[in-house]
């Protein structure tokens, strides 16, 4: 019976409500973290891991393979038609929506690159010409070669199950755009620059998300429609007038433009997932409502995230991907700890399927690798059904 079950059958089984042989696992994890975790499982050396600019890395089969690890993600190249500016006199780079980053290097040697120029921040809307802004093209070649031999490469010769991400945020663009203090002012002092601004954004979102769906979409059983991330420690990021008024219907819009365009390209089964960190139950109803079916990651350390409840009151129409405490737990708990965290993870989620199960956020470089591996271990143990 056991061996009836691909880790794509388990996925999608799980994903639709209902029990496969074990909980499904997942894992997202940054370069400096993946270096360790190699050499602790007595894996070679990736010469070839290249990471992005959260320093988030795709891990190789290998270590999916030591880990039980059911899924893989798959993204879009970059245009043909830009190059990269030359760096600015502080170091920072240029990407293709003219925002700056900058090496941050912390105290365990790790880096993170954090926005560092926002190019409309010290303007007044007034000032700003949206119209003449160099907003990037997703129509230009490049972003989708390969894309469609590599998914359907990673669909034949395994049986993991698929997830895309493909378009970018829309919501972060904007503060990444304008500063976050200016932006958060925008909101209730320039509601009609920001939804005009936004909606710019979304369409540049939208159609990258088309082209990767189109390219490869009939090979996922995940789209991740980027991460929006929503809330803070205790409460959203705004008030709920802010958010059905000028936010939702934009969010909303690129979430049903996804649906349509896997319905449109032979990738109906593929289920919705969204990103957001923190305290964002008083917006998962809309959620629903606009066609999201998985959310990640689920911070349960987080202001009325508390995993039995979000299980009671929405386990019937959403699943769960993530969960395992990155705030805590994972980083400053003992291999022990991190079994019964995951224990009761599963326990108060898993009943019934809808979870998959990974880190409620990246690894990061003060996670041992000690604990990763007892999350795993627990899962594809304690997670029988």
């Amino acid at each position: 019976m056991t061996d009836q079950w691909t880790s794509r059958k388990r996925v999608e089984t799980a994903l639709a409500h209902k029990e496969p042989d074990r909980v499904p696992l997942d894992l997202s994890i940054t370069l400096n973290a993946y270096v360790e975790l190699r050499e602790y499982l007595g894996l070679p050396s990736d010469e070839n891991v290249n990471a992005d600019r959260f320093f988030e890395v795709r891990p190789k089969m290998d270590v999916l393979d030591a880990l039980g690890v059911d899924m893989i993600w798959v993204r879009l190249r970059g245009s043909k038609s830009w190059t990269p500016p030359p760096p600015m006199e502080d170091g920072s780079v240029l990407d293709a929506w003219g925002v700056g980053r900058k090496l941050i290097q912390l105290v365990d040697g790790s880096y993170l690159n954090e926005v560092s120029y926002c190019p409309m921040a010290d303007l007044d809307p007034a000032e700003i010409d949206l119209d003449a802004y160099p907003w990037p093209d997703p129509h230009t070649p490049g972003f989708t070669d390969g894309l469609e031999e590599e998914t359907r490469r990673i669909y034949e010769e395994t049986d993991l199950a698929l997830m895309g991400r493909f378009g970018g945020p829309v919501m972060e663009l904007g503060t990444y755009l304008r500063g976050f203090e200016q932006w958060l002012m925008d909101l209730v002092m320039y509601p009609e620059f920001t939804r005009d601004m936004l909606n710019r954004i979304a369409d540049i979102q939208i159609a990258l998300d088309e082209a990767g769906i189109r390219a490869a979409g009939k090979y996922l059983s995940v789209f991740k429609v980027s991460g929006e991330d929503l809330g803070m420690q205790d409460r959203t990021l705004f008030s709920n007038k802010v958010w059905k008024n000028l936010i939702y219907p934009i969010l909303a819009r690129r979430w049903w433009a996804a649906r349509e365009a896997l319905d449109k390209y032979d990738a109906s089964h593929v289920k919705l997932m969204l990103h957001s960190d923190g305290a964002i139950r008083p917006l998962i109803p809309d959620f629903i409502e606009a066609g999201i079916d998985v959310l990640d990651p689920i911070q349960d350390a987080c202001t009325g995230m508390k995993l039995e409840g979000l299980k009671k009151d929405f386990g019937d129409r959403l699943a769960f991907h993530g969960a395992l405490d990155t705030q805590h737990f994972l980083p400053f708990g003992t291999p022990q700890e991190v079994v019964q965290e995951t224990k009761r993870t599963i326990d108060a989620l898993g009943d019934g399927g809808g979870l998959i199960l990974g880190p409620s956020h990246f690894i990061q470089p003060d996670v041992p690798p000690e604990n990763v591996i007892a999350m795993c271990e627990t899962a594809r143990k304690y997670g029988r059904y």
